[in-house]
């Protein structure tokens, strides 16, 4: 996991993972695996910008909650993809 983690990182610590954008979220989700192998518990992926409107159903289906700050619909472009 070296490289992947900023700071130290204990068992049973609770994890908010972030992300400037996320288009379709499978580097978010792939950050909360490897927090959680490391024994950790992801409870939040916390972005900036939403461009694909994926991320959160991916992130509930792992029992993670999501919030974006803003959207790609709320800046008026539509979600990459649809």
């Amino acid at each position: 996991m070296q490289g992947r983690l900023a700071g130290a990182l204990l068992p049973g610590d609770k994890v908010v993972i972030t992300e400037d954008t996320v288009t379709r979220g499978t580097s978010a989700l792939d950050a909360a695996l490897a927090v959680r192998a490391l024994g950790a518990e992801p409870v939040l992926v916390l972005v900036v910008v939403d461009r694909g409107g994926t991320c959160a159903a991916m992130a509930a289906a792992e029992g993670i909650a999501f919030h974006a700050l803003i959207t790609a619909p709320d800046l008026g472009f539509p979600y990459e993809g649809a």
